[in-house]
């Protein structure tokens, strides 16, 4: 280590940053100084060298930059910094590095800031590479899912030109690559290849180091190219070139591949789980869903720098030919660049984790699964899930299976860390799952990542854990982690992670773009959800706290809706409904289900039967049944009588009237004004009954308390409040407080039942009538609870206004 280096040690402990070697040994011996890359988890990453030669004058150091996909190629010297960026070669901008040491926070806020100014990066430059080698396959009539096995032997012989020819499998390629390699004609790939040697167009001053492309951009170059494999059609033009797509495909089914950056910090968090890493004598380290191998190049640098000494075995599975080959390229070119002392076991395989042969024993097991929803899986993806969580899950996400079965599969006191999609901190679909992960293991980390913040071909937004196998004596906090949709922010964060070394913060840093706190694990064990707020959620909890505002339970009674036992008998359609004779009609009862409420409207009403009075049965025997609805009966009624006599209720309770609901609920007997609302819903999916004309069957009934109905002269009528509060609960703002109290359900919606509902903040509309300004608000509320129409944007803008004003929580417009 000369004098210079430490530089680069000292400033990645500063800015929390990962610290790897640019080059190494095999790549050359005749660059002068001292070589690191210093790695962040959004725009911060830069190359440094530390050197007694203005390293900048020769315009290498931009092209080591571009190679490496990093924007900036930083130059320390005795008295000088230079700063180069790849996309401005001849443009370094030299300092006074005592200036730069004296402002260091300074200088590298403007290095995050300063952004690149053109999208001819190495990863897309590399991957017009692939679709020239991929054309060049087809012509050779190489079957095109062995295409990305040509392109791997074609970067070997850039990187290390004596090995073509030889045995390839040193380099991890399939025993018949170079066949295939061959069959394709030497000049054509010699060009293809020139071409690739330098940046394109104004750029070509810029030379290719492939070696540092794979070392530094191989994640996400491998996950690109996997990606064009897989699309339906290859898409070969008229003369067999493959043409890149002509937009951005953001949305990639079930696989969201992952960005380097957080493979890197969730590799680091699990790692500072293992006791005595460095002494460790052995250590197993499994990817069950390994993709392209980033999780695993993350891993090996990690363990790297932790100085792990001991015997590693590798395990990498995943279903996808193409990605095995990847994985198993960038892996064993890694252990080029560095093995541990105890050696190293390979095993990257094509096999399904979830199959017959099961997830491996592992120490440490890391992973990106499928996320892939209920809707979407096959049967067999559904019976992998349903083994996995013991039928828990049956509906839920197939990534839950994985963790589940990576959960098994780790060692005593070994560790997690995996991603997933963040709907299942709170879907009530993982409701158990959740409590069964926080049962068996020691949850050291939640994260929420904003969508878009890392995720640049996501839709959906993902959240990652860090679990360490078995209960810890001594519990300590758990780090949770909230970024919004914002890659700088996330980046930021990222590196404040790194600097608390796998510890939970000692109290909450709170930034606008996010937040990092501690938490008690005894907190997520009977919640019912893992739903972290973000930032700005935090600011709007803590504000409705200050206002001291009545809950939902002060002012409504909610009741679950009344249970038939079996709908295809008891609850008919309207057209059903109508085939019945009108005598016989008039048992019936108007009726809600899921599809019924649209818009704040009742738009498919349905009708139950509903053989009950407030007394009791209305009917004494099942031969007063046949008399009063005889062809209701015989229709309906009569074949079905051995399943209706089997459910439930009926069973436990000897009832004798087979024939009624399982349950007829008490509210069902009163005339109160009320609101219904769906099971699971969001804005739109609360109506104003005020005739207490229908009984939801799915859904539930918001009975006001004596508080909002009780006579007052001064205030509104309580059927004006009634349609104030439809109004409120149809709008955007209560659809957020919503999602932060209620377990989210597919399709945007949340579980309105009571015990998730009843803590929310309301405001008491009737009291706020008496007041002469906010009455008026009220009324304009109860005039637009009336005419409810959600899709109308200057209806939900008005409400969304007044409902903000209610609650005094200007935060609550922007939440």
């Amino acid at each position: 280590m000369t004098q210079l280096e430490p530089i680069a040690h000292d400033w990645s402990r500063r800015f929390g940053l990962a610290l790897a070697p640019l080059f190494e040994t095999q790549d050359t011996t005749a660059i002068p100084g001292d070589h690191h890359v210093l790695l962040d988890g959004g725009f911060g990453t830069f190359a440094l060298s530390t050197s007694s030669e203005d390293l900048w004058r020769t315009g290498e150091t931009a092209g080591w930059a571009w190679s490496s996909d990093i924007p900036h190629h930083v130059t320390v010297t005795d008295s000088k910094v230079a700063v180069v960026r790849w996309d401005m070669p001849g443009d370094a901008r030299v300092y006074e590095r005592g200036g730069v040491e004296r402002s260091l926070d300074r200088f590298y806020t403007y290095l995050n800031e300063d952004r690149l100014r053109s999208n001819r990066g190495i990863v897309e430059h590399l991957l017009n590479f692939f679709r020239r080698v991929r054309s060049l396959a087809h012509h050779a009539k190489v079957p095109d899912g062995r295409a990305i096995d040509v392109y791997l032997a074609t970067l070997a012989g850039l990187i290390a030109p004596d090995v073509i020819g030889q045995d390839l499998s040193v380099l991890g390629l399939a025993e018949d690559v170079a066949e295939l390699h061959a069959r394709i004609p030497a000049n054509a790939l010699n060009a293809a290849s020139s071409e690739a040697a330098a940046a394109p167009g104004a750029l070509s001053r810029l030379r290719l180091h492939p070696a540092l492309a794979i070392r530094h951009a191989g994640g996400q170059l491998f996950q690109e190219a996997h990606f064009e494999l897989l699309r339906v059609s290859p898409d070969f033009d008229l003369f067999g070139l493959v043409d890149a797509p002509e937009t951005r495909v953001t949305h990639r089914g079930g696989t969201h591949f992952t960005p380097p950056a957080l493979a890197r910090s969730i590799v680091e968090q699990v790692l500072a789980q293992v006791p005595d890493l460095s002494t460790r004598p052995e250590l197993v380290l499994c990817d069950p869903a390994c993709g392209s191998g980033a999780f695993l190049h993350e891993a090996l640098r990690a363990l790297r720098r932790a100085r792990f000494a001991g015997k590693l075995t590798i395990i990498g599975l995943d279903i996808s030919p193409a990605a095995i080959a990847m994985a198993r390229f960038v892996i064993s070119l890694s252990l080029r660049d560095w093995t541990p002392a105890g050696g190293v076991q390979l095993e990257i395989v094509q096999r399904d984790a979830l199959g017959e042969a099961g997830f491996p024993r592992a120490d440490v097991i890391v992973m990106n699964p499928p996320f892939i929803g209920f809707g979407a899986q096959t049967p067999e993806q559904r019976q992998q899930l349903r083994d996995a969580t013991d039928g828990s899950a049956a509906r839920g996400d197939y990534s839950m299976a994985f963790v589940s079965r990576a959960l098994d599969a780790l060692n005593e006191g070994g560790a997690l860390g995996s991603l997933f999609p963040a709907s299942l901190l709170s879907l009530k679909a993982a409701e158990t799952w959740r409590e069964r992960l926080a049962d068996r293991g020691d949850i050291r980390m939640l994260a929420s990542i904003g969508d878009f913040g890392l995720f640049s071909h996501a839709l959906v937004q993902v959240a990652c854990t860090v679990i360490r196998k078995g209960q810890s004596a001594e519990p300590k906090p758990l780090m949770a982690l909230l970024t919004e949709n914002d890659p700088a922010a996330t980046g930021e964060a990222l590196r404040q992670v790194r600097k608390l070394d796998g510890a939970a913060p000692p109290a909450p840093i709170i930034e606008p773009q996010w937040s990092l706190f501690p938490v008690k694990a005894s907190s997520l064990v009977g919640r019912g959800t893992w739903r972290l707020p973000t930032p700005s959620t935090e600011r709007l909890l803590a504000e409705m706290a200050e206002l001291g505002l009545p809950t939902v339970s002060d002012l409504f009674e909610i009741s679950q809706g009344i249970q038939t036992g079996y709908n295809d008998v008891l609850l008919l359609t309207q057209d059903e409904w109508q085939s019945l004779p009108p005598r016989e009609r008039r048992y019936f009862r108007l009726a809600t289900m899921t599809d019924s409420i649209q818009n704040g409207r009742i738009v498919k009403p349905y009708h139950v039967f509903f053989p009950h009075s407030a007394d009791g049965p209305l009917f004494v025997d099942e031969e007063a049944v046949a008399r009063a609805v005889p062809t209701y009966f015989k229709t309906y009624l009569s074949p079905s009588r051995d399943r209706l006599l089997g459910r439930a209720s009926i069973v436990r309770s000897n009832r004798k009237d087979w024939w009624g609901l399982m349950h007829s609920r008490s509210w069902a007997y009163r005339s109160e004004p009320r609101i219904i609302s769906k099971f699971f819903s969001a804005e739109g999916g609360f109506v104003l009954d005020l005739e207490a004309a229908y009984v939801p069957v799915m859904g539930h009934v918001w009975t006001p308390k004596q508080i909002l109905v009780d006579a007052d002269d001064d205030a509104l009528p309580a059927g004006d409040i009634l349609a104030a509060y439809a109004a409120l609960f149809n709008s955007v703002p209560f659809a957020r407080l919503l999602g932060l109290y209620a377990p989210h359900v597919a399709g945007g919606q949340f579980d309105l039942s009571a015990r998730h509902a009843n803590p929310m903040p309301l405001p008491d509309l009737r009291a706020l009538s008496v007041d002469l300004r906010a009455g008026r608000r009220v009324s304009e509320l109860a005039h637009l609870g009336r005419a409810i129409n959600v899709t109308d944007r200057s209806w939900r803008a008005r409400v969304s206004q007044i409902v903000v004003e209610m609650y005094g929580a200007p935060g609550l417009a922007a939440a």
